[in-house]
């Protein structure tokens, strides 16, 4: 039955929780590993990015964090070496994966990446600072991985700000974060009312002449 009010109020929740920086998310992704897994490894993209301004926004928090880490191979348009990120994984299914949407661009074998990740159960995080809108508006990236971080300055007209979600929240976390949409999967939401529609309109289509489906 579809009730007035909603009775499972965690369906679809992320934990959004607002950081100074894209930068600042993942150091405390990394954090969160860290005391889980002292002795773990990280494994990084081949491709990491760098400038004389600003450093790296991944690898300085690696670096940082005394965390070991380890790469897996990328070709000439950054996309994932399968089945190397494979064999690489499978010799340490303890590490943390991190995926990074470059570009704003989900690889194009992102799908078949974590879906073999969560069969796995490979612990693993996406780098979506250059992808929010892949991921809000698209539904295309950020909902798989365990956390997931964004960064606001690299869209919007602000001079910092970021995200860390927690795409499995426990049901007493709470959000930090100043937008309340963003508590919810909106686009998760939006394929959730689409289904119930049409399975309504699929069970009213058997009373033909007595209801009017659009």
């Amino acid at each position: 039955m579809i009730t007035k009010i909603a009775v499972k109020n965690d369906n679809f929740r992320r934990k959004w929780t607002y950081t100074n920086s894209a930068r600042d998310a993942w150091s405390d992704i990394l954090l969160r590993f860290k005391t889980i897994r002292p002795e773990g490894n990280i494994l990084l993209p081949a491709y990491i990015g760098w400038s004389p301004n600003e450093g790296s926004g991944i690898f300085d928090s690696v670096y940082h964090s005394g965390l070991k880490y380890s790469f897996y191979n990328l070709n000439s348009h950054l996309q994932i070496d399968f089945e190397i990120l494979k064999q690489l994984i499978l010799a340490d299914t303890s590490q943390l994966v991190l995926l990074v949407h470059y570009f704003g661009f989900p690889d194009i074998n992102y799908n078949e990446i974590v879906h073999w990740l969560k069969k796995n159960n490979i612990y693993f995080v996406e780098d979506c600072a250059h992808a929010w809108l892949t991921d809000l508006i698209g539904g295309k990236c950020g909902r798989a991985g365990y956390y997931s971080f964004y960064s606001l300055h690299k869209l919007l007209p602000t001079v910092d700000g970021g995200f860390l979600v927690n795409n499995k929240p426990l049901n007493d976390q709470k959000n930090s974060n100043p937008y309340f949409s963003l508590s919810y999967d909106l686009y998760q939401i939006f394929h959730k009312r689409n289904e119930n529609y049409l399975y309504l309109a699929n069970v009213l289509g058997e009373f033909k002449g007595e209801f009017t489906v659009l």
